[in-house]
């Protein structure tokens, strides 16, 4: 540590009076080409809301609620030796949330780890950025902009807040060692300029010169709307975020501020929970399927981007074990154990669904580029094929398949009744008919209700149907999977 600290002051010296906003260009930076070459990471969800059994909080619990097991810095390890087993090349951690509970023993809070009544004190930070350096993991923060806690956010004046936030940053950048990537969030809750983000950058990269900043919602719109030359809303910023979408398939790179171009890759966010949450619930064992697990990868890194896989460990500090299994065999299909090459050319995914088309005789305001029917079978499920009342979603596979299990995403209460059909030569048969109690359903943070039916024998179709029977007015279908 204290090498380090005096590499850091050599720097600090030589960056005096020459750090400023990113530097126009349209081609990647040292910094955003080793983000690049990391790929995939490992996002870590850890904090208050996980003994909240919440996904937000308010940042009014008492410290206390926070209980993590004595042995929680060996856990802490133990999660990035998870991801060095599972090919991942980086972790993020959510040291501070929108609740403000800090992870670290910060000098400008008691709401942190080192809390009085907090009976297991250790710095989490401290654990996680040390088994990344053992472990040859990239090691990045997510720090929350809002801050639900602190009093000084509250303040009509917004500078207070910022120097309280650089304060932390400071204690952030300088004494845990190299920090690949800070990640900021909760930016909606202010005026853009309420931020005075390229000061915070400056400041971030005086300490860190190739830390890779950005801020949630970068460009202000969903990958499916960013043109290259759309502005930058959150500048300065090195890679653009927009949780928890993929990206298109010909992202585009080149944005703009103030009549500049900048290079910025994406960096999509997914969950490996089913029901879309990021924290922790003893409720919430899902896990996602293999094939679909594949098929995010390569559609996130593709083009120059990068994957973030959410796996959230739980309040005795321990990761889903099937989201490790199911990770490690993901590793194990793209051959990136314990950080073996990254394919140079992606197999085809094994998903049933895999290049099915779709159609509706209804599409939310007659606006497919958000709403149309393709996003049913697309693989993201931050997207969804949005009808019209008593819609019909009909959808043809690339080719005729055998299956025994059908799994619908849809939106939670936006479909009471429904029929599901097969084409069976020229003729339309029932695979199902039925209500669906949204009382029954589970807690997603996303809004998602679930279809998951299983056949006592294999269907074989190419050609699927949703009849909406019964509807909010506007039934939606994020995702279909076949097994």
């Amino acid at each position: 540590m204290k090498n380090y600290s005096l590499l850091l002051a050599l720097s600090l010296l030589l960056a005096t009076g020459t750090a400023r906003a990113a530097r126009p260009d349209v081609v990647p930076t040292p910094g955003q080409k080793a983000m690049i070459d990391r790929k995939y990471g490992m996002f870590l969800h850890f904090g208050m809301n996980t003994y909240l059994n919440a996904e937000w909080s308010d940042g009014s619990a008492a410290a206390s609620v926070y209980a993590p097991p004595a042995d929680i810095a060996e856990k802490a390890a133990q999660w990035v030796r998870h991801a060095k087993r599972a090919g991942m090349r980086s972790i993020v951690l959510t040291t501070k949330h929108h609740d403000g509970f800090c992870l670290w023993d910060s000098k400008y809070t008691d709401y942190d780890v080192a809390n009085p009544q907090v009976r297991h004190k250790a710095d989490i930070v401290r654990a996680v950025s040390d088994a990344c350096k053992k472990e040859g993991i990239a090691f990045s923060i997510y720090y929350s902009l809002w801050d639900r806690h602190e009093p000084l956010y509250r303040d009509p004046d917004p500078r207070k807040y910022i120097e309280f936030m650089k304060k932390q940053l400071g204690e952030l950048m300088t004494q845990y060692g190299p920090v690949a990537e800070l990640w900021f969030d909760g930016a909606w809750d202010r005026k853009v300029d309420q931020w005075y983000l390229p000061e915070v950058y400056d400041f971030v990269k005086k300490l860190q010169p190739q830390c890779q900043i950005s801020t949630n919602w970068t460009i202000g719109k969903r990958p499916v709307d960013m043109k290259a030359g759309d502005p930058i809303v959150y500048f300065p910023s090195d890679f653009r975020l927009w949780d928890p979408f993929l990206p298109v398939q010909d992202d585009p790179k080149i944005y703009t501020y103030q009549g500049q171009e900048y290079y910025l890759p994406y960096e999509c966010t997914q969950t490996i929970s089913v029901l879309g949450n990021w924290f922790s619930h003893p409720e919430d064992t899902t896990v996602r399927e293999l094939e679909e697990l594949e098929e995010i990868f390569h559609g996130s890194t593709a083009n120059d981007n990068c994957l973030l896989l959410n796996i959230p460990p739980d309040t005795h500090g321990e990761q889903n074990p099937l989201a490790i299994r199911r990770i490690e065999e993901l590793a194990s299909l793209l051959g990136i154990q314990n950080g073996g090459d990254f394919p140079k050319k992606p197999k085809t995914p094994s998903s049933l669904t895999r290049n099915a088309t779709a159609t509706a005789t209804g599409i939310h305001k007659d606006d497919a580029l958000h709403n149309g029917p393709l996003y049913a079978v697309d693989s993201d499920v931050s997207t969804a094929w949005t009808g019209d009342s008593l819609s019909v979603l009909q959808i043809r596979l690339a080719r005729k398949v055998a299956f025994k299990q059908l799994f619908l995403i849809i939106g939670k209460g936006s479909i009471g009744e429904y029929a599901l059909e097969y084409l069976d030569g020229k003729t339309w048969k029932t695979l199902h008919q039925d209500r669906i109690d949204p009382a029954t359903q589970p807690q997603s943070f996303m809004g998602y209700g679930f279809i998951d039916l299983k056949f006592d024998r294999k269907i074989r179709a190419r050609d699927l149907r949703l009849r909406v029977l019964q509807s909010n007015g506007r039934p939606s279908v994020y995702s279909l999977r076949l097994r």
